[in-house]
């Protein structure tokens, strides 16, 4: 039998069969129904209001859950509901997925919310002489999964959380089939992920809370690794010259990352044990460092890694000081040098579903170029060195307040620092207008000579820029005008053909398009097709933290894509030579 279904306020009026799921049809009338559970009838996230229609006997876990969140009875969850009568439902905000925005610079790309790690408040029938199920049973039986996974040690120590509670627990689930950990009374409002940004030179650390998607903080330190070498070359060396030096560099980074997260928990009041996952997004070598595993490999041609994608990781493997039954989530490699901080910045940037011609440049330690031309994804590295993070440079900083990070030109120099605070060195996006300006104003030749005896320019104080720092900038721009211009004449597209560029990291937030076109860091096109994204390596961090389809979606991008070498193709020497001038093209 056919009935209407009309649905408020969106005032949407469709047909229905008689005993189709009410929760299937609103999807299918284009709504974005929160079904957290699966439509299992047990997170409480699908309540609609029947306004008009048949109300049925409420199932116990309905009453439960309105009683929980203290709604009237002529609510029903909606993946419950079969329908047997005409109907007019007004669904509630809360019962729609909210998006969570995870690029704020650039392009504003929403992401729905969908969690692998989740919460579901249980109400579990005590067992009876009648009828004596075990715990193992009453926690399968809630959520209908007989294959539903309960660690040992879970077991061992649930039941006293259990009947201290009253049999009202909170459930901590990971990808629907896997309980975590079971917690005490109702917890379901404090469920928080870690999102890593892991740079070879700095790192950022954001504090998620997985019911909002919403950023509680954000906090950012150097690479404690520098101490055993500024880039990944020099640490590669350093961990091959004895198996403790690995061991000092893993234990070097968590140490960092693990102060981060400590002092943004106390800061914002939020217990350890209730945050049960990280996500970490890095290139290839960092993902290794971090892990403990093997960089010989990466040592030697042709560059290969040990792993591209790993499935999720116990915490006892990594040594988060989170909460103990948590995991880990390693953003894939893609290939060779190319790493999880690229695989997280395309996802973040959904390059996948933008058509037309776009280069995605990650302006780092480690350069990185990604051409997408129609479906084909074509991905190259070059290593930059860290120059572009203010590193290696005589009066050079890190992008933090004090630092320069703009310059302008008229009749006298002027410089910006971040903050509006005293200018303590200069950050990479200081050094392309310093550089952009020394041209024009003869200062420094194309080919990167200081033209004054001192070989020493003066900017404020005691901070300066000399012949070193300006031959350090001509090898890092040099690095990334080479890549562009081999990935482009190897695809047989030129600047021109060009739809888009895309300018990951923090570093493109203040990079002047014109001044980087002027000494060749950007190939020379209309401005307004150069698009700063930001962090899109935390943000991607972020994604695969608040979405499940996002890591199924990574996976088969990091399939996709070719890895073109720049390093062992003949006429690489040929254009790096040419790409040392600071000019046009």
């Amino acid at each position: 039998m056919n009935y209407r279904l009309k649905i408020l306020p969106q005032n949407k009026t469709i047909k229905v069969r008689e005993d189709e799921i009410l929760a299937d049809k609103i999807q299918e009338a284009g709504i974005n129904l929160s079904v957290y559970c699966n439509k299992r009838g047990i997170c409480g996230k699908c309540f609609v209001k029947i306004a008009e229609g048949k109300l049925p006997t409420l199932e116990e876990r309905e009453i439960f859950l309105l009683e929980n969140k203290g709604l009237s009875k002529d609510y029903r969850l909606a993946c419950l509901y079969r329908i047997k009568s005409n109907l007019s439902i007004e669904i509630p905000e809360e019962s729609v997925i909210q998006d969570a925005f995870i690029l704020k610079t650039g392009i504003k790309l929403p992401i729905a919310l969908e969690p692998s790690i989740k919460k579901y408040y249980l109400q579990l029938k005590k067992p009876e002489i009648s009828d004596p199920y075990s715990l193992s049973e009453l926690f399968r039986s809630y959520f209908q999964d007989k294959n539903l996974v309960i660690p040992f040690n879970l077991l061992k120590e649930s039941l006293n959380i259990v009947e201290q509670s009253k049999f009202n627990v909170t459930a901590v689930v990971y990808n629907d089939d896997e309980i975590l950990n079971i917690e005490q009374k109702n917890t379901l409002d404090k469920n928080f992920g870690i999102a890593i940004d892991l740079g070879t030179t700095t790192v950022v650390v954001e504090l998620v809370d997985l019911n909002s998607g919403e950023s509680i903080d954000i906090t950012t330190a150097a690479n404690s690794q520098m101490e055993y070498g500024s880039d990944v070359i020099s640490r590669i060396s350093y961990a091959c010259t004895n198996p403790k030096n690995l061991d000092k560099l893993k234990e070097s980074i968590l140490e960092t990352i693990n102060l981060m997260i400590k002092q943004m928990l106390d800061k914002n009041n939020v217990n350890s044990s209730y945050v049960y996952e990280v996500v970490v997004a890095a290139n290839t070598s960092m993902n290794h460092l971090l892990l403990g595993m093997p960089v010989k490999s990466l040592a030697v041609a042709p560059f290969s890694s040990v792993f591209t994608c790993l499935s999720p990781l116990p915490l006892a493997d990594l040594g988060f000081k989170i909460n103990s039954c948590g995991k880990v989530y390693i953003a894939p490699n893609i290939k060779s040098f190319v790493g999880g901080d690229i695989s997280a910045g395309l996802i973040a940037s959904d390059l996948a579903n933008t058509k037309g011609n776009y280069l995605f440049i990650d302006l780092g330690t480690n350069g990185e170029i990604v051409l997408k031309t129609k479906d084909e994804f074509v991905v190259t590295s070059t290593a930059a060195g860290p120059a572009f993070e203010g590193m290696n440079i005589s009066c050079g900083t890190l992008a933090s307040p004090g630092a320069i990070y703009k310059a302008e030109y008229e009749n006298r120099l002027a410089l910006f620092t971040i903050g509006h605070k005293r200018a303590t060195g200069v950050c990479g996006t200081g050094l392309i207008d310093l550089l952009a300006i020394f041209l024009d104003t003869g200062k420094i030749s194309e080919k990167g000579k200081i033209n004054d005896k001192t070989k020493k320019i003066p900017l404020n104080g005691s901070i300066y820029i000399n012949q070193k720092d300006v031959r350090e900038m001509q090898l890092a721009v040099g690095a990334i005008k080479t890549g562009i211009r081999m990935i482009l004449k190897e695809f047989h597209l030129s600047k021109e053909k060009l739809d888009g560029i895309y300018i990951a990291g923090a570093f493109g937030n203040y990079l002047n398009i014109k001044n980087s076109m002027k000494i060749g860091l950007l190939p020379q096109i209309d401005e307004d097709k150069v698009i700063f994204i930001g962090n899109s390596s935390l943000a991607g961090a972020k994604a695969l933290l608040l979405s499940k389809p996002a890591r199924e979606k990574i996976d088969s991008l990091v399939r996709r894509m070719r890895y073109f070498s720049l390093a062992s193709h003949p006429l690489f020497q040929k254009y790096f030579i040419e790409a040392l001038e600071f000019h046009m093209y």
